[in-house]
């Protein structure tokens, strides 16, 4: 009787995977901002001032406190209501430059474009919510989906 014996014998290499290159990354645009964030409420605020001093004769007074008192807006604010427009959930502390620009103190223009605009928000919802009383509590909403088209 023969006997054979076999032996094998197993090699593991240890390379690293075979990975191809992303693509380069092309440039975004950068997003608008949004309707609430107070970079885009500045912006409507600045050009609803320039659209104000278009429609003025060349000699008038055109500063930002004129433009206030034409358009009935409080010529200043209190200090509680700037650290409540200050607070992080709002405007925050300092305004974000961007990626590595860094941040800077929001001005005092930009601060009280914003409470204006925070005081315009609350007399709108307050009116709709007026409206709504008139008609009676919740007449004609007949669950979530009429809720979801009001919106």
């Amino acid at each position: 009787m023969t006997t054979t014996t076999t032996t094998q014998t197993a090699i593991y290499i240890a390379t690293t995977p075979f990975t191809f290159s992303s693509p380069p990354s092309q440039a975004r645009e950068p997003s608008p901002p949004q309707y609430d964030t107070p970079e885009a409420i500045y912006n409507r605020y600045k050009a609803s001032r320039e659209a104000w001093r278009a429609t003025l004769p060349p000699r008038a007074k055109k500063d930002d406190k004129a433009y206030r008192k034409a358009k009935g807006l409080p010529a200043k604010y209190s200090k509680s209501s700037v650290k409540y427009a200050l607070d992080w959930k709002r405007m925050n502390r300092q305004c974000d430059l961007g990626i590595g620009k860094g941040k800077r103190d929001w001005t005092q223009e930009e601060i009280y474009a914003y409470l204006d605009f925070e005081e315009a928000e609350e007399e709108h919802a307050a009116l709709e919510e007026q409206i709504r009383l008139e008609k009676g509590p919740y007449q004609g909403q007949n669950g979530i989906q009429d809720c979801i088209n009001a919106a």
